[in-house]
């Protein structure tokens, strides 16, 4: 097997992941690096690259489906732009090893909370979460999103689901915030000429055929099991996340 169809099966796994759960992109770096053994900045410079095109297959489907609030979807858009820059400049002051720890507890802890929930409560469970609060949390999204490599639902997901935000808008919204992350993260790697065409343009192939197949399962998948999947792959990329710093 060539190495650009490596680079592509490690797209196409992370990219059904997220089509199908909302979070995937926690899995494609490493994936990257200790199966295609490519090199650390140039992996997470293609994995932000292809984000933007799960984002957009990501959108379209959901879109389809209906479960997207663009109201909340532009808040934290408007939060995520500039989020995603401050990410950028803070990415040489920032310790990487809390910095992910940080993440996986986060979204361990989400989890959590999602599995121990009872179907009744969550059913009924409801949320208020204002403009500026929308705002604030995109931005979170974005800075993280740039300083971790991971995509945007990874951070984004566990702090929707902790707000108590229906899991299928969850998903959604996660794809949309997808795209300014990675349009503004490719940018800079661009001119910190990091960006590996090749490689960027193998993986993306493999995340948008991914994304669209996981998109399309989950429109068969009970919204239960969509829950159940999330909370297990947030569970799931927090151990790996923590599990890959202490090796």
């Amino acid at each position: 097997m060539s190495i650009t169809l490596v680079f592509a099966f490690c797209g196409f796994l992370a990219g059904l992941l997220i089509g199908a759960v909302g979070i995937g992109g926690v899995i494609l770096v490493p994936l990257l690096v200790y199966l295609a053994n490519a090199d650390i900045h140039h992996s997470i410079a293609a994995a932000l690259f292809s984000f933007s095109i799960s984002g957009i297959v990501g959108t379209i489907i959901y879109t389809r489906r209906g479960v997207i609030d663009w109201a909340l979807a532009r808040n934290l858009v408007a939060g995520a732009i500039p989020g995603t820059l401050a990410g950028t400049i803070l990415l040489f002051y920032v310790n990487e090893t809390m910095l992910i720890i940080f993440i996986a507890t986060l979204a361990i802890l989400s989890a959590s909370r999602e599995l121990l929930a009872s179907s009744s409560s969550r059913e009924n469970s409801s949320y208020t979460l204002g403009s500026s609060q929308l705002i604030g949390i995109g931005a979170f999204a974005g800075a993280l999103s740039a300083l971790s490599g991971t995509g945007g639902p990874m951070i984004l997901m566990p702090v929707l689901v902790w707000f108590s935000v229906p899991v299928v808008l969850a998903v959604g919204l996660a794809q949309v915030i997808q795209l300014p992350i990675a349009i503004v993260a490719t940018a800079g790697n661009i001119w910190n000429d990091i960006l590996d065409w090749k490689l960027a343009l193998a993986i993306a192939s493999g995340v948008a055929l991914g994304s669209l197949i996981g998109g399309v399962m989950a429109k068969h998948i009970p919204v239960a099991a969509i829950r159940k999947a999330v909370a297990l792959s947030l569970a799931a990329s927090g151990m790996l996340m923590i599990f890959s710093q202490l090796n």
